[in-house]
């Protein structure tokens, strides 16, 4: 996929010390539910990337700068359930040095094109702890609207949907 600024581009195995920017960072990972992540659990992380697209035809994608080749962080699509059953929901991690540049909303865009043309969705949701605002933000800013609240691996989270 690309944006105005964004190549947004299935996860290889020469992104592993690009991920480490977001996947080893304790603050970009504060409102993770699986937590920082080791050399290891980044390895098993492509891996499982790489699967999820042969099996679903998407998962999380690297997010590139298209002028400067820059990594900017990791935006995707995953299934999961919840308590009002399962759900393809939109997560996104942004390097630190990337946030506050419009990056999120762009390439959430760009993930929800590609969920409505290629996809052919329907709906997306996304799964947000309440006290995450800067999601919050993301998600308001590109047409998600809160249906409630539900428990996600152990987490209170706040659930956002958008009709694509």
């Amino acid at each position: 996929m690309e944006t105005e600024r964004l190549s947004i581009r299935q996860i290889t195995d020469a992104d592993a010390e690009d991920l480490s920017k977001v996947l080893a960072d304790s603050t970009v990972m504060k409102y993770s539910t699986v937590g920082v992540h080791s050399e290891l659990q980044i390895k098993e992380y492509i891996v499982k990337c790489q699967q999820q697209y042969d099996l679903n035809g998407y998962g999380h994608w690297a997010i590139y700068n298209s002028a400067t080749s820059e990594f900017v962080g990791v935006c995707g699509l995953n299934k999961h359930k919840i308590d009002s059953g399962e759900v393809v929901h939109i997560n996104y991690r942004l390097a630190a040095n990337q946030q506050g540049k419009g990056y999120a909303v762009e390439s959430t865009f760009g993930v929800l094109g590609f969920a409505k043309h290629t996809l052919q969705l329907e709906v997306v949701h996304a799964l947000i702890e309440p006290e995450n605002t800067s999601s919050i933000k993301v998600v308001n800013r590109t047409g998600f609207k809160f249906i409630g609240s539900s428990l996600f691996r152990g987490f209170e989270i706040d659930v956002y949907q958008v009709m694509l």
